[in-house]
């Protein structure tokens, strides 16, 4: 009887291990955008806002003025590229933001992958060190599905006590390519939502 009982305990012990674990993302209500005919699930709290509507939210950072340039300089960065964009931010919290761009069309296998993810870590490493900010290289990887190929790095940067997640993506698929900039605190990076996006 004692045998039974132990092999009973050890089987639900194993089955909780195996059961699928909540995610950062799941316990969030959800908000689904649009862009380009794609469409990407984010938080409920995040709503489209105009790139100066952001300028001005900003103003807001009086206390994180190190933030506030790395926000401007992206905005600055995704304006230079001269393509459509949206930009999407948490109306409770605006260092939270997700830009979302037309890029150029990729071919990626997994060489050229890893050389775009190591060049895109290099400039962003010589972009922080320019702002004087700590950068770390969480991790980068790609991936694909049936209908597209994905580039993912994610990032960290940091400013004494302060330090906010990044992660950017650059999805490529036979009906062209899209670029995401994902910033926040809560280091949710929304994967989950992108390879939905990258199966369409």
């Amino acid at each position: 009887m004692k045998k039974i009982l132990i092999l009973l305990t050890v089987i639900l012990i194993i089955g909780c291990e195996f059961l699928p674990k909540e995610s950062k993302f799941s316990k969030y209500s959800k908000n689904t955008i649009r862009f380009k005919n794609n469409t990407i699930v984010l938080t409920s709290s995040y709503a489209k806002i105009a790139p100066e509507e952001f300028k001005n939210r900003l103003d807001s950072l009086i206390d994180k003025p190190k933030f506030r340039k790395v926000a401007l300089d992206e905005l600055k960065k995704v304006q230079d590229k001269r393509v459509d964009f949206e930009l999407f931010v948490d109306e409770n919290n605006v260092e939270n933001y997700v830009f979302i761009y037309t890029c150029d069309f990729y071919t990626f296998d997994e060489h050229r992958a890893a050389r775009v993810v190591q060049e895109l870590n290099d400039r962003l490493l010589n972009e922080a060190n320019g702002q004087k900010m700590n950068y770390k290289r969480i991790h980068g990887r790609f991936f694909f599905t049936p209908s597209s190929k994905v580039i993912k790095l994610k990032y960290l940067k940091a400013y004494k006590k302060e330090r906010k997640f990044q992660t950017e993506y650059i999805v490529a698929s036979k009906f062209g390519g899209v670029g995401l900039l994902i910033s926040n605190l809560e280091d949710i990076d929304f994967e989950g939502s992108i390879k939905k996006l990258a199966t369409k």
